[in-house]
């Protein structure tokens, strides 16, 4: 089967699996259609709606900053952006198709790597399948966020690596930690592989170095912004959310391994551990690039478990770091579940072959069997963190926005929708959009001078509740919070009341 026909056919299944989650309603409502799960994704909107305008990384008009780890994606959406002001449209639709698309090229990224380590055609379809049901990589797709972009350009660099392509492998390895920046891990490799290579066929070292000039142009090009913009070679997100703390990685990596992986369809009963392993050893027999493959999944989760304190298993908000790696464990448990269907089919004449059939169905059986109630539950979660979205921020933004005076700076603590809905300049008291704030105190009163209105969750900025000094002006509540656990069920806007004289 061509490439061609199997992206027909992911496309179809991926297709199929967004329309599920779109129309789920959980909630009663439409909220997984016309909204975004995450306020962060409206934040790669702000960025994408001021590149589409020819701003550059402009979070308020006329201010650049370095408030995304995934600059990429937000250049990607621009088309999306352009289609919602042509045609007098949400952007979201737009967006959740170009995220369908990323994820398309994930499972078409997944069934290449197996077709040039010659895992045969069954891997292929397995393994480019299993990215297209998979409910937590099936939110991903249309969440607005750059889960798939980032897992499919790192499948395509090992895929062109495998082939021995070096220039296709270096432009997709330099892309991929430009969609998230846990994916140097592979670029480093692969450019290494491509760079030994090279060598061992006594390549001249102008050509060698020019293998690197897409990681130079595109890692070192946006350093170089970020440096320009805020003063810091990385994005302001790094500062504000980056923790490298001992006890912190031991948690995570618990949490990980205790939680996650656990309760991800394919492993609660044990079984794709089994299958994971295999197919990791599988590839492993194929040399360095499948050992490559085999090993980045584990590299990736030790790298997110490492990069920031994670106090959640379930939530998407804090999975959607891990997801990455997901499509390159399921490209290792296709591979096992062909390993172990040969390994009883070659036996079936042999005694005991019904045991040996037995076993291999109930290990495959047993890895998919989470799969159905898996999907109505991450379905009825995407909703509802859609629905959360809409109650809280989305309301919050366009009350804002009728209920303010054009041009009054806003303080916000969720700084995504309030900046695309509230048309309004934002101050965003968590430093992601706003360098200047990033390593000052933001539990005082002085922080806020700047401003005479702050809207956030009251636990957010404990001071504010209860003070005279800032009277609560509006709230919004949602009765079902399904983003995290945690005490952002209210969302208030607050007006500091002027002293008299």
């Amino acid at each position: 089967m061509s490439l061609v026909k199997m992206a027909l056919l992911f496309l179809v299944a991926h297709v199929a699996a967004a329309l599920f989650f779109l129309f789920d309603r959980a909630p009663g409502t439409a909220a997984a259609l016309h909204g975004l799960p995450l306020d962060d994704a409206w934040i790669h909107m702000v960025y994408a709606r001021s590149l589409a305008a020819l701003q550059g990384f402009a979070y308020n008009p006329g201010q650049l900053e370095t408030g995304t780890t995934s600059p990429l994606w937000g250049v990607l959406l621009v088309p999306a952006s352009w289609a919602a002001r042509a045609f007098g449209i949400s952007v979201v639709l737009p967006a959740k198709a170009t995220g369908i698309l990323t994820a398309v090229a994930a499972s078409v990224g997944a069934a290449r790597v197996a077709r040039v380590l010659d895992l045969g055609l069954a891997v292929e379809l397995a393994a480019g399948l299993a990215i297209a049901v998979d409910p937590a990589l099936a939110f991903a797709q249309v969440s607005g966020m750059e889960v798939m972009l980032a897992s499919a350009l790192a499948l395509w660099a090992v895929a062109e690596l495998a082939a021995d392509r070096a220039w296709p492998a270096a432009i997709a390895a330099a892309l991929a930690p430009l969609a998230r920046p846990e994916m140097i891990l592979l670029a480093l490799p692969v450019l290494a592989v491509i760079e030994w290579r090279m060598h061992q066929r006594d390549a001249r070292l102008p050509p060698r170095l020019l293998v690197l000039a897409p990681l130079l142009v595109g890692v070192g090009g946006w350093m170089l912004y970020c440096l320009f913009v805020s003063g810091y070679p990385l994005p302001s997100t790094f500062y504000a959310k980056f923790s490298l703390r001992t006890e912190f990685f031991s948690h995570n990596v618990a949490l990980i391994l205790g939680q996650v992986l656990p309760v991800w369809p394919w492993f609660i009963r044990g079984a794709g551990f089994i299958l994971w392993g295999l197919g990791a050893l599988v590839l492993l027999r194929r040399g360095l690039v499948g050992g490559l493959a085999a090993a980045f999944p584990v590299a990736y989760l030790l790298a997110a478990a490492g990069s920031q304190y994670m106090p959640q298993a379930w939530p998407f908000y804090w999975q959607r770091y891990l997801l990455p790696a997901l499509p390159f464990i399921l490209l290792c448990v296709a591979a096992g579940a062909l390993h172990v269907a040969q390994w009883a089919w070659q036996r079936r004449r042999q005694a005991w072959a019904p045991l040996r059939v037995l076993a291999a169905a109930a290990v495959i059986l047993g890895t998919i069997s989470g799969l159905p109630s898996g999907w109505k539950s991450s379905a009825d979660l995407y909703a509802w963190n859609c629905q959360n979205i809409d109650e809280l921020n989305v309301a919050m933004a366009t009350w804002l926005r009728d209920h303010t005076a054009p041009g009054e700076t806003i303080a916000v603590t969720d700084a995504g929708a309030a900046r695309y809905f509230g048309e309004r300049p934002i101050f965003d008291l968590l430093g992601l959009n706003n360098h200047r704030y990033l390593h000052r105190q933001r539990t005082s009163a002085s922080d806020l001078d700047p401003v005479r209105l702050i809207a956030t969750f009251p636990s957010f900025v404990p001071f504010l509740r209860d003070n005279p000094a800032w009277p609560p002006l509006h709230r919004v509540a949602t009765g079902h919070l399904t983003i995290c656990d945690c005490p952002q069920s209210e969302l208030v806007a607050y007006r500091r009341v002027e002293p008299t004289r």
